[in-house]
């Protein structure tokens, strides 16, 4: 898509809509080569010299050549300004700029008695002419390549690339060592993953062979690939020597209609020392047995170590393997305590510290119980991590959840991992994060593209499958979020997100009925207080749950909400407003009212909290506050900022003006929510209770008729 020393900030995050204002960085980094002598970022690979550009303040040419005026060196800085409002508007604003700085003095080199020149009192220069000349050529030269990544962005970056799954490795030793046979697998699939010319599944597919039985073939069928890599890994400790282990991998081609065969296969034994050379040189040996080349550069990528300290790796491993569930709150925890020991026995392990952002990042969304001081240890480890090393894609990637889940600023997300999905191009998670952030910043299509890719690379997966069926329903595709949504509860019949957004397919299309039956058809292992809970909370569906589930979700107590009494509060509340019963629907949303209170002393911008305590106003009758608070929620966090969150909130405070009575301001907001990727339809208009105060209205009923 560009060569990393001329390329802007967002082309190399691969942003959509890229103008002429990247063309006049491209010109900057030109121009700052031509008077120092070198481009602006440098490095030995094209993601060390991208990282910087993300990481490194703007250089000044002065910093190499003093003679250079300073209005010059200030108008090739502007040039390369991160964000493309704070450049030039247009190449000829940049000459135009230019102009200004040619009749400034320059100090003369100082050159042997008898050879000096004659005395002058400036040096012009023929800067405009240069730049003129420089547009012309590049703005020629950029035409053609932005012609062409328009042509082909969206399209699968390993499209032609040989496909390989890294299948857990099989542990020989004690069974307490598992998660070391498992972080041994997962370390290689990322080293072979950097490879080009490989597509590595993701591991969130791989893992489910863990000791599985199933036929080569099969395996391979089911996850799309040609070549399976398998392994069995010995841990051997021995009472006063060093610990040895012991690789065995096999590479088996396992191509349509025709017997496995071995492509390659060898012994590794080393000191659990080397255990880092073994997985490059493993790395390595499947590279070359596939027929695919390795630079130099590739094979330093494979040979680096992420840490030195063999105690704070085994810890590392440790918190991967109990961090797998990044929604079950006790195994965060659990990590986060096995990454803290990490990085207290080696402080520079930049990895250690992502995970360990990540982990923190993570706890703070999924506990309910969002508090400032987690808030301020993931963001720590974050920026710990960026700089140790910010050419690590998993270093942008906490960050990115940092910037998500904390700060709520899905820009900011979308450019880490943007970013990080230019160091690792092949990398599933990647794809699907930056296809997610797409939703609510580029449009359901654009996220849609991403998220097909991360599919792709994690075939087996029921989050990765989950969210491209919840784009698909946030783009009307029906047909196709049903095939897609079914496939995931295929994957994990017992997924609380998958059927929840299956049951939304059916609301979208007026099917009350139908999203009634895919959650009565949840199967045991999904606990029904889970399901309840999670179904009335998000997306606020209380009123699709049948009779008998209503009855039990008035049953539940906070602790069924991890003690959230807001939450909790204002699904009750909810409920029984549903159920006509007044009384305790004022008493919940008291309740409701007072955790918000509460919850916003510490988070006092969380636009989430504003609404709900709209909501919960709204259902006490105060109407004033309650319109305030929704307000300020939505002023927060607007459509225009955040296309996902932000429709959402607008949603919100539409339902907090029909609760007090404001129904054409609430018809005002309800009608572009129609317009852009969101799961309001027509047909769910007409089944939604929410609405019904809204029945007869002509400007409804244009709505539900799908005329506007």
């Amino acid at each position: 898509m560009g060569t990393a020393a001329y390329m802007s900030p967002e082309q190399a995050s691969g942003a959509r809509e890229v103008d002429g204002r990247s063309d006049v960085y491209s010109l900057g980094c030109v121009l700052y080569e031509m008077l120092a002598g070198e481009p602006p970022y440098t490095g030995p690979r094209a993601q060390a010299i991208i990282a910087k550009r993300f990481s490194d303040p703007v250089p000044s040419v002065r910093r190499l050549r003093a003679a250079i005026p300073a209005p010059l060196d200030q108008t090739v800085m502007r040039a390369l300004a991160p964000v493309p409002a704070d450049r030039f508007a247009s190449a000829a604003e940049f000459v135009r700029a230019l102009h200004g700085t040619i009749a400034t003095p320059v100090a003369t080199p100082t050159v042997p008695t008898g050879s000096r020149p004659a005395p002058t009192s400036t040096i012009r220069r023929p800067v405009p002419v240069v730049a003129t000349a420089l547009v012309l050529g590049i703005l020629i030269g950029l035409g053609v390549l932005f012609a062409w990544q328009r042509g082909t962005l969206g399209n699968d970056a390993n499209a032609g690339a040989k496909r390989v799954a890294v299948l857990p490795f099989e542990n020989l030793g004690d069974s307490a060592d598992a998660y070391f046979a498992d972080g041994v697998a997962n370390d290689l699939r990322t080293k072979l993953s950097q490879i080009e010319g490989l597509s590595v599944i993701a591991r969130g597919s791989s893992i489910e062979y863990k000791g599985t039985t199933k036929p080569q073939q099969q395996v391979a069928r089911e996850l799309g690939v040609d070549y399976l890599l398998s392994a069995t890994v010995q841990w051997e400790k021995v009472p006063g020597a060093a610990s040895r282990v012991r690789v065995t991998p096999e590479l088996v081609e396992v191509g349509p209609g025709q017997a496995p065969r071995t492509r390659w296969g060898q012994s590794f034994d080393a000191e659990l020392t080397g255990v880092f050379q073994v997985q490059a040189d493993i790395a390595g040996q499947v590279a070359q047995a596939l027929s695919v080349a390795l630079g130099e550069s590739a094979k330093e990528e494979l040979a680096a170590k992420p840490t030195q300290d063999l105690a704070a790796y085994d810890a590392f491993l440790r918190g991967e393997a109990a961090g797998v569930d990044g929604r079950n709150v006790p195994s965060l925890r659990q990590a986060i305590a096995a990454y803290e020991r990490a990085v207290a026995l080696d402080s520079s392990f930049a990895l250690a510290w992502a995970q360990l952002a990540r982990a923190r990042s993570t706890l703070y969304l999924t506990s309910f119980a969002p508090t400032p001081t987690l808030a301020e240890a993931a963001r720590r480890a974050s920026e710990r991590a960026m700089a140790l090393d910010p050419a690590l894609p998993e270093a942008h990637q906490a960050l990115a959840v940092y910037y998500n889940v904390v700060l709520r600023d899905k820009a900011r997300a979308y450019s880490e991992d943007s970013t990080a999905l230019v160091l690792a191009p092949r990398n599933a998670e990647v794809l699907g994060t930056v296809g997610w952030n797409a939703l609510g910043l580029r449009g359901g299509e654009v996220a849609r593209k991403h998220l097909e890719q991360a599919v792709r690379l994690n075939p087996r997966s029921a989050s990765a499958v989950t969210n491209l069926g919840v784009v698909l329903l946030f783009t009307r595709r029906y047909s196709e979020a049903e095939k897609t949504l079914d496939r995931a509860l295929e994957l994990v019949p017992a997924s609380v997100d998958a059927r929840e957004a299956r049951a939304m397919v059916e609301l979208a299309q007026g099917d009350l009925s139908g999203a009634q039956a895919v959650l009565r058809a949840a199967p045991r292992e999904l606990d029904p207080t889970v399901l309840v809970a999670y179904v009335a909370l998000i997306w606020d569906l209380y009123w699709v749950l049948d009779e008998p589930q209503r009855q039990l979700l008035l049953r539940l107590t906070p602790s069924a909400f991890d003690d959230n009494r807001s939450a909790w509060g204002i699904v009750l509340a909810e409920t029984y407003a549903l159920q006509g019963n007044r009384a305790k629907a004022h008493a919940y949303a008291d309740s409701a009212r007072q955790a918000n209170v509460q919850m916003l002393q510490a988070t006092p911008e969380d636009p989430v909290l504003h609404i709900f305590l709209g909501v919960s106003l709204a259902y006490l009758g105060e109407k004033a506050a309650a319109i305030r608070e929704g307000q300020r929620g939505v002023a927060l966090m607007p459509i225009t900022k955040d296309r996902y969150q932000g429709a959402y909130l607008q949603h919100q405070l539409a339902r907090i003006y029909i609760l007090v009575g404001e129904h054409e301001k609430a018809l005002d907001l309800l009608e572009p929510l129609l317009k852009v990727s969101y799961y309001l339809s027509p047909a769910w208009l007409k089944i939604d209770p929410a609405f019904d105060s809204l029945r007869g209205q002509p400007r409804f009923q244009q709505l539900v008729e799908g005329k506007t």
